[in-house]
């Protein structure tokens, strides 16, 4: 298959380079990468000055065609299918992701936007990351996300459906295996912290510590805290299918205000 690998840590991430190299061992692999890291851009993409992209040779990336933009996870998506590989993409792959992107975590993640972008612009699409900021066992993410792949899951088109997979920074011998689960719920506790800078004056970082009691059996969050890998189906169509009708019987009963009577 012809794989596009994009990804929000940057060209220079190892988990790039990890799932790069791995996925090229059987297929033909291009990368197109953030210049530096833009983690938690969320579906952010560049309007308001141009992208430059250029071709570069990044140690430990060997013959592998990459490309870096100035731009946001979702501008490498953009830019490599619809640019520098002409839509000659039979399936995306961002990641691997320094940290996870479990449960609503995913909505901030750069990681699954710039995978959703392709499965919105009609390509298969899979996230990868693993449970780590400083993860130790990239080789297994990187192994397992093959293993699927090669294995199969892309062998029908399933359109509208992105794949999250996150994996637990453990060797491979001690994976449990792959569980298919649901976005689950990360909720984070103070989550703001006030800090005071030399002169005396006070700032704010976002850090906060995730709440453990939300990890729910069939959930992504409680697969990983167990030692499996969680592949997760997600949908861009945010809409509550279920609340169409109840919400529209109220509409039918307000009356909307005529500023003419």
């Amino acid at each position: 298959m012809r794989i596009l690998v994009v990804n929000d840590d940057g060209i220079n991430a190892k988990g790039i380079q990890a799932i790069a190299k791995r996925l090229n061992e059987s297929h033909d692999v291009t990368v197109v990468a953030p210049e530096s890291e833009r983690s938690a851009a969320s579906h952010a993409i560049t309007l308001n000055h141009p992208l430059r992209i250029k071709h570069v040779h990044p140690s430990g990336m060997g013959d592998i065609p990459c490309h870096v933009v100035d731009g946001q996870p979702v501008d490498c998506t953009k830019v490599g299918i619809s640019h520098v590989m002409k839509g000659e993409v039979d399936l995306l792959v961002s990641g691997i992701n320094h940290g996870h992107n479990m449960g609503s975590d995913m909505l901030y993640s750069g990681t699954v936007a710039a995978a959703l972008d392709a499965v919105i612009m009609g390509y298969p699409a899979m996230a990868v990351s693993i449970h780590s900021y400083y993860p130790q066992h990239l080789e297994a993410a990187a192994d397992i996300a093959a293993s699927l792949i090669d294995g199969g899951l892309f062998d029908e088109h399933d359109p509208g459906i992105l794949y999250n997979l996150n994996v637990p920074d453990l060797p491979m011998r001690d994976i449990k295996g792959v569980r298919t689960t649901r976005q689950g719920l990360t909720v984070y506790e103070d989550a703001i912290e006030v800090r005071t800078d030399p002169r005396g004056n006070q700032y704010l970082w976002m850090a906060g510590t995730r709440n453990e009691s939300n990890a729910v059996d069939d959930t992504d969050v409680s697969a990983v805290e167990h030692g499996y890998a969680s592949i997760t189906p997600v949908n861009y169509d945010w809409t509550a299918k279920d609340r169409i009708e109840k919400l529209n019987c109220k509409i039918q009963k307000i009356k909307l205000h005529d500023p003419q009577k």
